[in-house]
């Protein structure tokens, strides 16, 4: 990548406009995009994402990688629908092997809770975890919870979980996302009624931000995860801030405001991408009395079988 070149090759293409604006712009940055990732071969870049509960704290995490496209300044922002328009392009742009119903996915996430004012309670916490998630939900998920580089005096353990279906509505398996649809108006519906479960009473845009965010918490199926955020780009209320993810790198982040804070407060859940690549890296949720969540996560690996020192560990629960 040569950002030097591009950024010349962008002020070049504009010198007789007058009055450059983000909107005037984002025709031609598209355009200038779409033909650079032609002519570019792409590099390997890693991805993911996931949402839950642990020890009283929300938990969640994301995607991660490295493909060079475009530089994103605050100066000159993109709209928070072309973010996820090139966020879509960017998904199936180096996709993983399709793993078997029987195999794990191997990841890494990091998140952390901080307080917010008026929120003595919550956070800060950071935890780092190595997660082999079953692929079907057909076999025991293995846990690994490290101390992570910023509080190494935090404890280290290690658990075995099984999913509960009588728990109530759990995150689907990466085998049933598999047979989730990508037409636009199906799966509109279904990330709609998805939300719903999850947060009643939402209005429909709101349920199908809410239930795409949350079907992003763990590794999704690369054309499932460019279905969402081609849907996503479409709903009102969206816009561009910049965001840290949970490891501290910064990211253009596509941002939803809501009412679903104590007492209606106005809370923001965003989505974090790199700034270059429009991969997913990451996100935050900021909600009123209840604090801030930061959550990242590293491109799954596909293996057969726990490491292992697996047969050592008790199984402790539900997922």
């Amino acid at each position: 990548m040569n950002e030097l070149t591009d950024l010349t090759e962008l002020r070049d293409l504009f010198a007789d406009k007058p009055h450059p604006t983000a909107d005037r712009l984002a025709p031609a940055r598209t355009a200038l995009l779409a033909e650079a990732r032609t002519k570019r071969r792409p590099r390997a870049r890693a991805t993911g994402l996931r949402r839950l509960m642990l020890a009283g704290g929300l938990v969640a995490a994301m995607t991660v990688g490295a493909i060079a496209v475009q530089t994103f300044t605050p100066s000159a922002p993109a709209s928070a629908a072309e973010v996820l328009r090139l966020a879509a392009a960017a998904a199936t742009e180096t996709p993983w092997p399709e793993p078997r119903d029987d195999q794990y996915l191997h990841y890494e996430r990091i998140a952390e809770t901080r307080a917010e004012k008026g929120v003595p309670n919550v956070g800060p916490r950071h935890i780092t975890g190595e997660i082999w998630e079953s692929v079907n939900g057909s076999r025991p998920e293995l846990w690994w919870h490290k101390p992570s580089k910023s509080r190494p005096q935090d404890p280290e353990y290690k658990e075995l979980l099984t999913r509960c279906p009588e728990r109530g509505v759990g995150r689907p398996t990466y085998a049933d996302l598999r047979g989730w649809p990508t037409d636009q108006e199906q799966l509109r519906h279904k990330l709609a009624k998805y939300g719903n479960e999850l947060h009643r009473n939402k209005d429909a845009a709101a349920a199908v931000w809410s239930g795409g965010v949350n079907i992003l918490g763990t590794p999704v199926p690369p054309k499932l995860q460019k279905a969402i955020f081609t849907i996503a780009a479409t709903l009102p209320g969206i816009e561009t801030e910049e965001l840290k993810d949970a490891t501290g790198k910064s990211g253009i982040a596509v941002t939803r405001v809501d009412n679903r804070g104590p007492g209606g407060a106005i809370s923001r859940e965003s989505l974090i991408f790199d700034k270059t690549s429009y991969v997913l890296l990451g996100g935050q949720e900021l909600v009123p009395g209840l604090g801030r969540e930061l959550w990242s996560m590293t491109r799954p690996q596909i293996t057969d079988v726990l490491p292992a020192w697996s047969t050592s560990v008790k199984r402790r629960g539900c997922l």
